[in-house]
């Protein structure tokens, strides 16, 4: 037996601790206890309860008398006196947002409340309750005390009264339950400082298919508003407006007669019946979680499966809004006030149609109003259309994110119908909005901005409560008076198209137009779930010698570049993923194009270029580029290139430049590099050019020298150098082609300084008629635009001493922008270029 109580001991303790473990008790504490013949008595039970989610439990009872029946039947208790209860409950933090719907609120059934009631003693008294609770401020206290009484094994009749104590103040909720036959009767009562307040009847009655729920509620003044609403702000999250006198009269009337779903009775959403609700406030009530209200409401609705249509109703209502009913809305659009009104329409001949009149308007620093025109089907199936319905909203000035709204008029004419399967809008002509100013940053601004939106039509399809479709499609239409952004110069802008948008993706489409003739076809698309954007631009052709409406859109269009023949082409595509760097691709295609570059004439251009942009990686193919004529003073051309640049957006100047082909014509002759690459981002660069056939007479004829005339034809090799300073040539080489030529040089100037200087005589006379059979020179240019040719020629002059040979050296220094500047003043080129270049001299 020893061996028996020992095992039964220790088995027993091991029980104990696991249950500890699993509930989460840390302390358990029981002074005083006695048993007596009808119970028993303790002085006091401490119990500390902290689960591992990090909830706390602390409860102290003080003072248990429970009084039995007999022992060997203790359910349920006679009576149980407490006195004095302190709980404090810290509930485990917050956890992470879930967005699954919140399960339905459910009563429990009958049989749980008759299981419930055999554990409670009949009598019940707790003379003193100390709460600690979290509320929203923190920590609020509250002091209580509970009486009830109830039947025994039956739980009815039923009557409990809990008091809650502030300061002098007194709150009683008293509820009184019994059954007769088959009707439970079920009265709530409110009391305030020993007055009545509010009252509620509920009769239950249980039939063959149904359980049938009739109620009414009552109230018709509360004096004790100020005290109760400041005992109500310390559970508030907002601190509620002071009051310097509230109001007391009120009429609030409610009846009801439903029927509960016998298999779920606390299956709220299986309710059908009739509903009615009267309402009359004269002054404004504080509403907790909805503000200040004042008016009145007359209400009567039906209901089937949880849906309640009305079949009366009238309301003229005002409502200062509580802080956080519009906490969601940007901050000048909170509205102070809101003031709806309801009025039955004109009759209709449908009898199953409640016609009603809507006003909304709402007060604030963007003021707004609704009117509409319902007709709602109060039979199934269910159906709401509108008609004759405006919206409007102004709004001085408004900030969303990082972009700056000055003067919002929104005027939305809507007219469509709802339905528990679907809902269609659909916006009427004048539908727009309009913005006097919008900025984002400091790189975008826009003025007069007017968005049309007549006739876009938006569908919704629902099942089971959840949106299933929701699409919106029709015409759009943006017009901007000025749009100042630092690559565009400032003017207005024009879109008209089509949207089109569901739940999957947004497509916008048509012509983008400005005030200087540029048009544009845009199409956008966006994937919603995959947080991607796709921009296709195309530019159709364009005939520059009606005008360059480039020139006029592009603020970085070069200054000194005008073109005013030919015609080009464009099209781009811009990707803009959900992460990761931005891609781009544009064509461009252009054909005869002409104008003036600087003070250079172009005529004949013909080019196709390719862009790619990865992040900040550019790449620019030009597989075709060719120009006819350049006459910077000296004509020359056709010039032809083929080949590729990559670089970074960051350091354009520092990228990498490919050529298959690099050959311009000039004077006759034929100026190439060789297919090769240069690194912009070296120091410096160098590259070997190679001329043949230059025509020396359309050198010298070019060569603004009076009396100089020849033949022959030029070779040679240019040693090319690029560096920071400019362009330069170290060494270069021309030679004449065998059997060389004749150079005549026959000008006043050269006969004067012959007679003037018999040194030079001979060279004067050499040059009359000079026959060379050698003709070389090296060739220096520097980055000042200094050129110096050091000329070796071998020949003779048939009439000079009878053709002996002479050899000659000559030094020539040429400025090279110098020269091109006599040039272009001369009428070699248009006057546009004299006019620069005479611009640029004074």
């Amino acid at each position: 037996m020893l061996l028996l109580t020992l095992g039964l001991g220790a088995y027993g303790y091991y029980q104990w601790q696991q249950f500890k473990q699993a509930q989460g008790i840390v302390a358990l504490d029981l002074d005083g206890l006695r048993l007596t013949w009808k119970g028993l008595q303790l002085d006091r039970i401490k119990l500390s309860r902290q689960s591992s989610a990090g909830e706390r439990l602390d409860l102290a009872v003080d003072g248990v008398r429970l009084k039995l029946n007999a022992w060997w039947r203790p359910l349920p208790a006679d009576s149980l006196y407490i006195e004095h209860v302190q709980l404090q409950w810290q509930p485990a933090p917050e956890p992470h947002a879930d967005d699954t719907p919140d399960e339905p609120l459910t009563l429990p059934a009958r049989e749980q409340l008759e299981r419930w009631a055999a554990w409670i003693p009949r009598n019940g008294h707790i003379a003193s309750i100390d709460l600690a609770l979290p509320c929203l401020q923190g920590t609020c206290t509250e002091q209580a005390e509970l009486h009830w009484r109830h039947g025994g094994a039956q739980a009815l009749p039923l009557t409990a009264s809990l008091h809650l104590l502030r300061n002098e103040h007194r709150l009683t909720l008293q509820a009184n339950a019994a059954e007769e036959q088959a009707t439970l009767h079920f009265d709530l009562q409110l009391h305030l400082d020993e007055q009545l307040r509010l009252s509620s009847q509920h009769r239950l009655t249980r039939a063959a298919q149904a359980t049938g729920w009739e109620g009414t509620l009552a109230m018709s003044e509360l004096p004790e508003a100020p005290w109760l609403l400041d005992w109500l702000g310390e559970w508030l999250p907002y601190e509620p407006p002071a009051f310097a006198e509230l109001p007391q009269q009120m009429r609030i009337g409610a009846g009801w007669s439903m029927q509960l779903d016998e298999r779920n009775p606390s299956n709220w959403r299986a309710l059908r019946g009739e509903f009615r609700l009267s309402a009359d406030l004269p002054a404004p009530w504080p509403i907790v979680g909805l503000g200040q209200l004042q008016g009145r409401l007359d209400l009567t609705a039906t209901g089937n499966d949880g849906l309640w249509i009305p079949t009366e109703m009238a309301a003229d209502l005002q409502l200062q809004p509580a802080p956080p009913l519009v906490a969601d809305l940007p901050e000048p659009l909170r509205p102070t006030a809101l003031h709806l009104r309801v009025t039955p329409g004109a009759a209709s001949e449908s009898s199953g149609e409640l016609p009603l009149q809507l006003q909304l308007a709402a007060q604030g620093n963007s003021p707004a109003t609704l009117a509409a025109r319902l007709a709602l089907d109060t039979a199934a199936p269910y159906s709401l259309r509108f008609t004759e319905t405006r919206l409007k909203l102004e709004s001085p000035a408004l900030q969303l994110s990082d972009m700056a709204l000055k003067g919002l008029n929104a005027d939305l004419r809507l007219s469509g119908e709802a339905s528990q399967q679907a809902a269609r809008v659909r916006l009427e002509a004048g539908s727009r909005f309009t913005l006097a100013g919008l900025t984002r940053g400091p790189d975008l601004a826009a003025s007069k901005l007017q968005l049309d939106l007549a006739g876009l039509a938006v569908e919704a399809d629902l099942a089971d409560q959840q949106l299933q479709r929701l699409q919106a499609s029709g015409p759009m239409a943006i017009k901007l008076a000025q749009l100042r952004q630092p690559a565009l110069r400032p003017q207005g802008w024009r879109w008209n198209g089509q949207l089109d948008t569901d739940l999957q993706r947004l497509s916008l489409q048509g012509p983008l137009t400005n005030d200087s003739g540029l048009a544009l076809s845009l199409k956008l698309a966006h994937d919603w779930p995959r947080a991607t954007t796709r921009l296709n631009a195309n530019l159709p052709e364009i005939f520059l010698r009606a005008g360059n409406p480039l020139a006029s859109t592009l603020a970085d269009w070069p200054p000194l570049l005008e073109l005013n023949t030919g015609r080009l082409q464009a099209q781009g595509q811009l990707d803009l993923p959900a992460k990761g760097p931005l891609a781009a691709s544009a064509t461009l295609d252009a054909r005869g194009l002409g104008g003036i570059f600087d003070r250079t004439e172009l005529s004949g251009l013909d080019t196709s270029l390719a862009l790619t942009l990865q992040g900040e990686r550019l790449r620019l193919k030009v597989p075709e580029l060719t120009l006819k004529q350049a006459n910077p003073g000296i004509a020359f051309g056709p010039l032809s290139f083929r080949g590729e640049y990559v670089g970074s957006l960051e350091r354009l100047e520092q990228g990498r430049l490919d050529w298959q082909n690099a050959e311009v014509r000039v004077l006759g002759g034929r100026l190439w590099l060789d297919p090769g690459a240069a690194d912009l981002a070296a120091r410096e660069q160098r590259l070997s050019a190679h001329l043949r056939g230059l025509q020396l007479p359309l050198l010298l004829e070019a060569y603004p020298t009076e009396g100089l005339a020849g033949t022959g034809v030029i070779d040679g090799e240019l040693q090319l150098q690029r560096s920071e300073a400019g362009l330069s040539i170290e060494k270069g080489s021309l030679q004449a082609r065998e059997p060389g030529g004749v150079l005549r040089f026959r000008s006043a100037k050269m006969q004067a300084l012959g007679q003037s200087n018999p040194a030079m005589r001979l060279v004067v006379e050499a040059l009359d008629d000079f026959h060379y059979h050698l003709l070389t020179s090296d060739v220096h240019y520097s980055t000042e635009g200094k050129l110096d040719l050091g000329l070796k020629l071998s020949g003779r002059n048939p009439a000079l001493e009878g053709g002996r040979p002479i050899n000659l050296t000559i030094n020539l220094q040429e400025d090279i922008p110098a020269l091109l500047t006599s040039l272009q003043l001369s009428d070699r080129v248009s006057e546009t270029i004299r006019r620069r270049v005479q611009e640029r001299l004074e």
